[in-house]
């Protein structure tokens, strides 16, 4: 039977990782959509990832426009996050959206699952984005909110090809609802095919 302290421990800590993980794949998202900066929740993310990203932008260059210093952060809080659950034998670790078995795993093994974890949290963050803009749509005066701002610029380049396939049906703008159905469907085909492959 699983220790129960470990067990709280283990769930306190897999939510913490995960929560970072994600603040860090909205730092790299932002940039890559040019989001506002100066929206509040922009700032936030910003002073919250800023005290590791800006040591490790000194030794690792960003490939063209995008701050590959963030995808090196992302896949080491991931991994870290294996390697505490491993090592201090925590039990099955929250990853790519499940819980994952991870005390015979080999090291190899677990970097393959880290950066299938990154790809999950970049799916995450743009399900998210859709599902806070979906709801905030729904409540009024929503329109100067920073949130709104913020869902609206990470959303609206998933949402931009298919709003010129899908017209609007009887006034209620349905692109949101199938891009998320969409995104929830890639990721389950692409994250299941890559564990086969990687045989995890």
């Amino acid at each position: 039977m699983a220790n129960p302290a470990l067990s709280a421990i283990g769930f306190i800590l897999g939510i913490l990782f995960n929560l970072y993980a994600t603040i860090v794949a909205v730092r790299f998202v932002m940039q890559v959509v040019r989001a506002d900066y100066y929206n509040p929740l922009a700032q936030a993310v910003v002073k919250l990832t800023d005290p590791l990203l800006i040591p490790l932008r000194r030794v690792i260059p960003s490939i063209k426009q995008y701050d590959t210093a963030s995808v090196v952060l992302l896949f080491s809080v991931l991994f870290l996050k294996m390697i505490v659950f491993k090592y201090m034998s925590l039990g099955a670790v929250p990853a790519i959206g499940a819980s994952a078995v991870i005390a015979q795993l080999p090291l190899v093994k677990l970097i393959l699952l880290s950066l299938l974890d990154v790809i999950h949290q970049f799916f995450n963050v743009f399900i998210y984005a859709l599902i806070i803009q979906a709801i905030l749509s729904w409540l009024p005066n929503a329109g100067g909110n920073p949130v709104q701002a913020m869902v609206a610029a990470i959303s609206e380049p998933v949402l931009r090809p298919l709003r010129k396939l899908i017209p609007p049906m009887g006034g209620i703008d349905l692109t949101v609802f199938f891009t998320i159905i969409g995104l929830f469907a890639v990721r389950i085909f692409f994250i299941g095919t890559l564990r086969q492959l990687f045989g995890l």
